[in-house]
């Protein structure tokens, strides 16, 4: 957009053209007028060139001052994001780490089982032998008695 705009800065009209919009550069021209105007009022009227001086220092400060704190949020910028995707990586982490210690405890939790129905049939297997010893002593007391009543008689 090469667009000539005709502004007016501190009663003096200029043309002016650029790449911005006439909106912009209208907007531009009128923070210039009112700069100038500000410093008129604080130094007096020590002529035009020496305000448009001032200004130019005073805009350059403030450009000066608004590119420092850009630097300054982009390095803040740039580490939250490495703090980010340091964040996002212990998260990770620790739901892989979750992920493996819930199979850990579905595993033992199935081992435990397992281990509870062998320990379940063993004492069911400990019944009967105990079953079939308690018989077998009852046997063996009627063998015993027979046996006596054989030699005694």
């Amino acid at each position: 957009m090469s667009d000539k705009v005709d502004v007016k800065i501190y009663g003096q009209t200029y043309t002016i053209t650029g790449d911005k919009t006439q909106k912009e550069i209208e907007k531009i021209a009128g923070y210039v007028d009112d700069r100038m105007h500000l410093i008129s009022k604080v130094m007096g009227r020590n002529g035009t060139s020496a305000i448009a001086v001032l200004t130019s220092i005073n805009i350059a400060e403030e450009f000066f001052d608004e590119k420092d704190e850009m630097d300054r949020l982009k390095t803040a910028n740039e580490q939250l994001e490495r703090d980010t995707a340091h964040y996002i990586k212990l998260w990770e982490d620790a739901k892989k780490n979750y992920k493996q210690l819930r199979e850990a405890m579905d595993k033992m939790k199935l081992d435990g089982q397992k281990e509870d129905k062998k320990f379940k049939d063993l004492k069911e297997r400990c019944s009967e032998f105990e079953n079939q010893i308690f018989d077998l002593q009852m046997e063996n007391i009627q063998l015993k008695s027979q046996l006596e009543k054989i030699q005694r008689g």
